[in-house]
């Protein structure tokens, strides 16, 4: 989802399409914070996401072996580490989302490898013991997931280059149903993938059940729909912004989306809690220097999509958790070491 889905596509310099934006929304003052408690090591390697399970932190490394890292919730040290590359049963190439277990199942994370298109399902404390693990692995049925969720009634939901659209919905059992949020209407025809990149979307759920966000990687667009996909808000993001693509080809000649000087990261991440969401907003454009996908501006919105107001972080952040009485907001980043962070959320 982060620079790995983009990275391989070609650079031009011309944009060939534009979408028309609404107004801006006024911001107002972003509240200043300071992390609480930091865990810094070079061995987390570059965690591109984060997720909670239970009283853990769980990241994902998708430089350095290990990939998964435990971590605790309160004393951010870490509890354990597991995996390595390749391609066997267990083994990662592009791990990039933690899914925590069902509310039975407490010990239980399943992650997704983008590369592979498969779930593994690890258990934490076997990962903490560190005496071995015994990992499941469950290949993705349907098409090329690189954000998931499960929702409340036990379904799972996913966004990335999905066919046809950018929400995908899933059976319990992870067998595809079908597309359930298609692209915008009004886009100009597009051969191969080139749509489905420039509106790759992250998916999170309403844990209180219904309903879905679906926030766009390279545009300033988050939308709030029902289970069925049909829109229920468009959220007022300050800084609203179509992807600005381009038509480019792969070396294999494949039709893919390319990327130029207009192009700009949107929502790099994106989190929920019963009350809000919560996304990482980046805004700059991708031919920038330095990790432009990071950001320290953390935007919250409400399940209607109102915009609530702007976190603005003392640090650049890439991945983001939120704990569920919306208390506490755990972070990872890179600079100026490898980190992950809590930082205590301002009361409404």
């Amino acid at each position: 989802m982060r620079p790995s889905a983009i990275g391989i596509l070609a650079v031009l310099a011309t944009l060939a399409c534009r979408q028309a934006e609404p107004a801006p929304v006024d911001a107002g003052s972003p509240s200043e914070l300071t992390p609480d408690a930091v865990f810094a090591d070079d061995s987390l390697g570059w965690i591109v996401e984060i997720g909670l399970a239970g009283d853990r932190v769980v990241a994902l490394d998708a430089m350095l072996q290990p990939a998964v890292h435990v971590v605790d919730l309160e004393a951010l040290r870490r509890l354990g580490s597991y995996g390595q590359r390749g391609d066997g049963p267990g083994e990662f190439k592009d791990p990039e989302q933690v899914v925590a277990g069902a509310s039975n199942s407490p010990d239980e994370v399943w992650i997704l490898d983008g590369i592979h298109q498969r779930l593994t399902r690890l258990s934490l404390q076997e990962i903490e013991a560190g005496t071995g693990v015994t990992p499941e692995t469950f290949r993705m049925d349907g098409p090329n997931a690189g954000a998931l969720v499960r929702a409340s009634d036990g379904r799972w939901f996913a966004g990335g280059w999905i066919t046809g659209g950018r929400v995908a919905r899933y059976h319990a059992d992870r067998s595809y149903d079908r597309t359930i949020v298609g692209l915008p209407t009004d886009l100009v025809e597009a051969p191969g993938t080139t749509l489905l990149q420039a509106y790759e979307s992250w998916v999170v759920a309403d844990p209180a059940g219904g309903r879905l966000a679906a926030a766009t990687l390279l545009g300033g667009l988050l939308e709030i729909f029902d289970h069925d996909g049909a829109l229920i808000a468009q959220a007022a993001v300050p800084d609203p912004f179509q992807p600005m693509w381009a038509q480019g080809r792969s070396r294999s000649g494949r039709a893919v989306m390319a990327v130029g000087s207009e192009t700009r990261y949107g929502f790099t991440d994106l989190a929920a809690t019963q009350r809000y969401l919560y996304g990482v907003f980046s805004g700059r454009r991708v031919d920038e220097d330095g990790p432009v996908w990071a950001s320290r501006d953390v935007q919250v919105y409400t399940w209607d999509g109102a915009y609530v107001k702007t976190l603005h972080l003392d640090r650049a952040v890439e991945a983001i958790a939120i704990d569920a009485s919306d208390t506490w907001l755990y972070a990872s980043g890179l600079e100026p070491s490898p980190w992950v962070g809590r930082f205590r959320l301002p009361q409404p």
